[in-house]
């Protein structure tokens, strides 16, 4: 009897080590020269540096998924009505150089067409991990556009975190975001946000919903256009992992 449960307890622990498995990080780079025709002909320059999981597939596949449609919906140029065809970065940067063709074979002096998409992990703790995830595209036009946005995953059950999820004190924490905000812009507490830079709605300050982690701090970012001019660019407010801590529900120790 004894010699059927040792090997059954073997089984057991394999299976539990197994169901641990670490959450490692691949990281690949792309760019034009993926593309067979540029060896031909001329290209715009792509650049496309990004990350993804290896591990247990429930962990992974969501943020995994996240990260392939950032860069294929980075990459796209075609109507915003209707959905990339593209499947890959592969697929998603021929597209990208296709546009740029057509576009400069009915417009020959437009200016070549760029992007630079970059997708990496920002930080991890005990319970979470942080993904950024920067996209800047040049299609024509005055000047080009660019992103930051950040993803919060459970490095147990691989779900994305929302900021409900996060945060357990969210007037607590937009109160600390609105005084480091005053401090960095020199306002006093009196003095109207809208009155500097800024065109927050109703006069009042409002918390960003895009929030990350790096190392040591929190990231709250408002990227162009969200809380300012694009002359005025992204807008961050940096507050320490100790001084946030308290209003989170997630715990931050790495």
């Amino acid at each position: 009897m004894i010699n059927k449960i040792v090997p059954f307890i073997i089984v057991l622990i394999v299976l539990a080590s197994c169901s641990d498995a670490p959450l490692l990080i691949k990281k690949q780079t792309l760019d034009q020269n993926a593309i067979a025709a540029c060896k031909d002909k001329p290209c715009p320059q792509v650049t496309v540096a990004y990350i993804t999981y290896n591990g247990e597939p429930q962990v992974i596949s969501s943020i995994n998924e996240k990260i392939r449609l950032f860069v294929i919906a980075s990459l796209y140029l075609g109507d915003p009505e209707s959905q990339p065809t593209a499947t890959t970065s592969q697929e998603a940067i021929a597209q990208f150089i296709k546009d740029y063709w057509r576009d400069t074979s009915e417009f020959p002096d437009i200016n070549e067409f760029e992007a630079d998409i970059t997708v990496s992990e920002t930080f991890r703790s005990q319970e979470l991990a942080t993904v950024a995830l920067n996209q800047y595209t040049y299609a024509g036009g005055a000047h080009g556009n660019g992103s930051l946005t950040y993803i919060n995953f459970d490095i147990e059950t691989g779900e994305i975190i929302t900021n409900d999820q996060l945060i357990q004190d969210k007037k607590g924490l937009a109160k600390l975001a609105e005084q480091q905000l005053r401090k960095d812009y020199e306002l006093n507490e009196t003095e109207n946000l809208n009155a500097a830079i800024f065109w927050f709605e109703s006069d009042s300050f409002n918390l960003s919903d895009n929030i990350g982690f790096e190392k040591g701090k929190m990231d709250i970012h408002y990227n162009q256009y969200d809380i300012a001019s694009y002359a005025d660019g992204a807008i961050d407010i940096e507050l320490s992992i100790e001084d946030v801590a308290p209003f989170l529900k997630y715990s931050l120790k790495e």
